[in-house]
């Protein structure tokens, strides 16, 4: 499903898969996160060229993982990521790949790297900043001018999030309360929110926070539409076992 928050901002949306932001430049369009497979990312640019006349001339990725980068070898253009995003990306092997059960993947690892922040402009300004939590590498977008935040997999919203072995609640929280304030957060799964998903993801890692260092049961998530709302509990259970592991 495609939406728009207005016409220079346009959401590839997908409710268990990861959401793509094609932005609409001046000379060439901007888009964040080429998600897992390269024949979606090929759709991407056809969807580019009939809305706008023009083709993508920048990719940028909020983290390593494969639903946001595998997308990656669909284009010929610069692509954006932290330095841990491409160092990551790099320890990619033929044996991760097929615990995955994919074939025929190329890694492209990001060609441009930042370690604190990038800025870009045309016809529209962003700046990619280094929001790490949910994994070391993870960044966000601000769109200025726009009240356009794209948060990756910071911020998720009517699914459970994923805990990865990477992530890292205490940074991730931080990385919550530093996040500017803005009218639209475009997460990396799930339905385009506003701020208010900002607060209910600080408040549901706090809780998984607290249950993990034993202060509350899990009752106190069951009562919780923070917890109870949200689609896919099969991924609560996996996220609460990658924690318990962590801890062993």
């Amino acid at each position: 499903m495609i939406k728009n928050i207005n016409n220079k901002v346009y959401i590839i949306e997908n409710e268990l898969a990861s959401n793509s932001t094609l932005i609409i430049g001046k000379k060439g369009n901007i888009l964040v996160d080429t998600s897992l497979f390269p024949k979606k990312a090929e759709k991407i640019k056809e969807f580019s060229k009939d809305i706008s006349g023009k083709e993508i001339t920048l990719v940028i990725n909020t983290h390593y993982h494969p639903d946001h980068t595998f997308g990656n070898s669909a284009f010929d253009c610069p692509i954006i990521g932290h330095s841990l995003t491409r160092n990551l990306m790099e320890q990619i092997d033929e044996k991760y790949l097929m615990q995955l059960e994919l074939e025929d993947i190329k890694i492209v690892p990001p060609n441009i790297i930042f370690d604190n922040f990038f800025e870009y402009e045309d016809g529209v300004k962003l700046t990619v900043y280094h929001g790490p939590g949910h994994t070391p590498d993870s960044s966000y977008i601000v769109i200025e001018n726009e009240d356009v935040l794209i948060a990756g997999d910071t911020v998720i919203t009517d699914i459970h999030p994923e805990i990865v072995s990477d992530s890292n609640l205490d940074i991730w929280i931080n990385t919550l309360e530093n996040l500017p304030q803005v009218s639209n957060i475009v997460p990396g799964h799930g339905k385009i929110g506003n701020f208010t998903d900002v607060r209910l993801m600080k408040e549901y890692l706090q809780k998984i926070k607290n249950l993990k260092n034993g202060t509350i049961s899990s009752t106190s998530l069951e009562n919780d539409p923070n917890f109870t709302n949200r689609k896919y509990p099969e991924l609560l259970k996996w996220s609460l076992e990658n924690l318990l592991k962590n801890t062993l």
